[in-house]
């Protein structure tokens, strides 16, 4: 990241840099072209300065960032804590540590797990907005469809199966997503609920012709055989 951002600032400096000369007199524009030569200079170390600033101050935000994130992974999952905590203590930290990540540098983790903490801790409006927050700001496909995924989850433990089935649905149409098998067994899943077999077995039936070798394929099958 830092090298196009230095071309820029040499390039940049070079332009202030050019000496254009007047019609003046000999003896002016030597003084003229002395006193470039010396701003050219400071100029220079200036950008130099700058330019080292900048490279520290994104190495130090990525390092602290990242830092930060990984508290907030040993915290979601419990894992190597000195102090034993229960579930939502260590999900309240986490999400701490996850917020203060996101601030640090933007990323759709930090801004993902946020979103799980608040699942975990039944704040599934707060879940379900900041996965909307992702959707529209990221673009990876596989994190767009985990992000659907848990939404969907939101979705179903608010009761709303429709909105469930709409956020399931959104990860069909992301290309290169990796969810689609799980995305067509819980939409499954959802329409059994809803007393909808035949809609259901619609979507199992596609889970066995598209993924024959989804782990969810024998789920799938046993689903289709029951009348």
């Amino acid at each position: 990241m830092p090298r196009p951002i230095k071309k820029r600032l040499e390039k940049k400096g070079q332009e202030k840099g050019d000496i254009r000369e007047t019609v003046e007199d000999i003896k002016e524009v030597l003084r003229k072209r002395q006193r470039n030569l010396i701003y050219l200079f400071l100029a220079s170390i200036v950008m130099v300065i700058l330019i080292i600033g900048f490279v520290v101050y994104s190495k130090t935000t990525a390092s602290k960032a990242s830092e930060l994130e990984f508290e907030g992974y040993k915290l979601y999952y419990g894992d190597n804590l000195i102090i034993p905590l229960s579930n939502e203590e260590r999900y309240r930290k986490a999400l701490d540590m996850f917020s203060k990540a996101y601030k640090t540098r933007k990323r759709p983790y930090p801004l993902l797990y946020m979103a799980n903490c608040h699942y975990e801790l039944g704040n599934y409006d707060d879940a379900i907005k900041l996965l909307s927050d992702l959707n529209n700001q990221f673009s990876d496909p596989n994190i767009i469809s985990l992000s659907y995924y848990k939404m969907a989850m939101a979705y179903m433990k608010k009761g709303d199966m429709e909105k469930a089935l709409e956020a399931l649905k959104n990860i069909y149409t992301i290309k290169g997503s990796t969810l689609n098998d799980i995305a067509l067994f819980e939409s499954g899943r959802i329409l059994e609920k809803m007393g909808k077999k035949e809609e259901a077995n619609q979507k199992f039936k596609e889970l066995v012709d598209r993924f024959p070798k989804s782990q969810l394929l024998d789920e799938a099958k046993k689903r289709l055989e029951v009348k």
